[in-house]
């Protein structure tokens, strides 16, 4: 799902329940084949598997692995307590897969900027636009397993069948990861070099001016309390949101502030 190609099986929700079942095990241990019936239960009658699909998803994000036979949890605990302390786990590890398809998809999308908007109405149908784009050959199926990661990840919202970037959820995990210091007034230098090791996939390519995706999700963080954003007059260190009249925070950014 993310070392190489992406897979539609391997649904987060399918990724935690297979935790969540190897977690609640005895001292965090299953056998493979009793894992696997938890998950597919024979009496169904299903004649197709996917279970390899989402126990090779959480083996890539280092929350199971496989040794002789048993699966067993590799992470904390705690790391599994909800979908969201597993989207945070996630985040903190996905500049891991630079080069696989999920990492350069969505690093392609953001980079796009505001002409994502003139895209097509359906995310499986984006495949000729990152052929073109991108350099990047994906198919309908593969575009189907992305947006379920790109939503469940943060990095934007699915309106119908369509992708809004919005990197809000995305940024907040990486600020907490980050060690970002409370109430501490940051420049907005000091907080791109900060985040910069875990947010390559949305920083886009131009320095000093922020992507689309980017801006909306840190207005929105703006908007909520999170975060202040701040322009102060006399500040060398400036950097371009993508411009929106209509926002307080319209086009420049000086300094921020982590709120909680």
């Amino acid at each position: 799902m993310f070392g190489q190609r992406m897979v539609t099986p391997a649904i987060p929700e399918r990724v935690y329940v297979l935790c969540r079942i190897v977690r609640s095990s005895n001292n965090h241990y299953i056998s493979d084949k009793d894992l696997r019936e938890r998950m597919e239960p024979s009496f169904l009658g299903n004649n197709s598997s996917y279970y390899h699909d989402y126990l090779t998803a959480a083996t890539e994000l280092r929350l199971v692995q496989v040794v002789d036979g048993m699966v067993s949890l590799v992470v904390e605990p705690s790391t599994v307590d909800s979908m969201t302390s597993l989207r945070k786990h996630c985040n903190g590890i996905i500049r891991e897969f630079s080069g696989g398809q999920f990492f350069e998809t969505t690093k392609a999308y953001f980079n796009l900027g505001i002409n994502v908007l003139t895209g097509p109405n359906n995310v499986a149908e984006w495949g000729g636009r990152f052929k073109d784009e991108a350099g990047l050959t994906i198919n309908n199926m593969e575009l189907r397993a992305w947006r379920f990661w790109f939503t469940y990840l943060g990095f934007g919202y699915l309106h119908d069948m369509f992708l809004l970037p919005s990197a809000g959820t995305f940024i907040k995990d990486v600020i907490d990861i980050a060690g970002m210091e409370k109430k501490r007034r940051y420049s907005f230098g000091e907080f791109i070099d900060l985040i910069r090791p875990y947010a390559e996939i949305v920083l886009g390519e131009e320095g000093g001016t922020l992507n689309f995706g980017l801006s909306n999700g840190l207005r929105s963080l703006h908007d909520s309390g999170v975060i202040t954003l701040e322009h102060i007059y006399d500040q060398e260190d400036i950097w371009s949101l993508y411009p929106m009249q209509l926002h307080s925070m319209s086009a420049t950014v000086t300094n921020i502030t982590l709120n909680k």
